[in-house]
């Protein structure tokens, strides 16, 4: 990186360790602060996150019920700053303390076949903190990025997720590394729910009832390496812990036609998303514009 970039990185590295000694109670109330204020002033993505949700739910919940789910999202997400930087200033031997996890036999079941795991979640709840599985398990952690393009940010983020003991990979070269680290037995990690602008690179899957592009890198690997793909999400409860659902296998879908097994390994994955988003609508990251990509018969008619 450039000195200017360097120099940046050290601002951002510091006001982020300024914000983590904020108490909990003080950090959460002004998360929630200017989860409010961004939510008057950004128009674009306040409309964006209305029409997602009143087009997910539809006749579900009325436009008062929608929009209380809208504000609540901003504020989560702004409150999530404020827990990145205390995660990021925990001992390691804490991380116990901070998460109620389920399902590790699951993981540790999946491990036991030898073939590494291939893990995958959605944007619900603070998705940051999984870094910690690697401690948590004692398995080794591949994450699969997309870098972002100011280089100081890319630089914070990539070493905060280091921090905790995960291997970056980024996802324009991954190939090679992903498989270097399912032979020793690793976890590889990706977040799916994302919209993917080239489509040929994804498939359409129904996602709340509407046409979604979804990256089908992740059902490509589970029907070339046979690792086992193992479901992850974290939520907060009505109480305000921070938990981990770690689910059994998923069934592998592989028959002689590899597009239908594509499209219907895909599909499951995003159903399962789906299935947890609807128990914790107000922690799913709205904003995003998930259904921009659209099929190219919707363009032409």
């Amino acid at each position: 990186m450039k000195l200017t970039d360097n120099i940046i990185y050290f601002g951002i590295s510091t006001f982020m360790s300024l914000l983590g000694m904020i108490p909990k109670s003080i950090g959460d109330r002004m998360g929630y602060f200017l989860g409010s204020v961004w939510f008057f002033l950004d128009r674009k993505h306040r409309k964006l996150t209305i029409n997602n949700i009143k087009q997910a739910y539809k006749d579900e919940k009325n436009d008062k019920e929608i929009k209380k789910i809208a504000k609540t999202v901003f504020k989560n997400t702004a409150r999530m700053l404020f827990e990145h930087t205390r995660f990021h200033r925990m001992k390691h031997e804490d991380f116990h303390d901070l998460f109620s996890i389920t399902g590790l036999d699951n993981l540790k079941a999946a491990h036991r076949e030898g073939k590494g795991i291939l893990c995958f979640s959605g944007h619900l709840g603070n998705w940051e903190l999984l870094s910690a599985l690697p401690y948590i398990t004692k398995i080794g952690f591949s994450v699969i990025y997309k870098t972002v393009e100011f280089a100081p940010v890319d630089k914070y983020i990539t070493k905060k997720r280091e921090f905790t003991g995960c291997y970056m990979l980024p996802l324009h070269n991954a190939l090679e590394e992903v498989m270097k680290s399912l032979k020793r037995g690793d976890m590889v990690g990706l977040i799916v729910d994302q919209n993917v602008r080239k489509r040929n690179r994804g498939v359409f899957i129904d996602f709340f009832g509407r046409k979604a592009i979804a990256t089908k890198g992740l059902a490509k690997l589970a029907l070339s390496t046979k690792a086992p793909v193992v479901p992850i999400f974290i939520f907060r409860d009505n109480k305000g812990k921070v938990n981990i659902d770690i689910l059994p296998k998923m069934l592998l879908i592989q028959t002689q036609d590899e597009e239908k097994d594509l499209f219907d390994n895909t599909q499951i994955y995003h159903s399962l998303i789906e299935e947890y988003v609807k128990k914790y609508p107000e922690q799913y990251f709205w904003v995003h514009n998930r259904w921009k990509t659209r099929p190219l018969e919707e363009k032409n008619n």
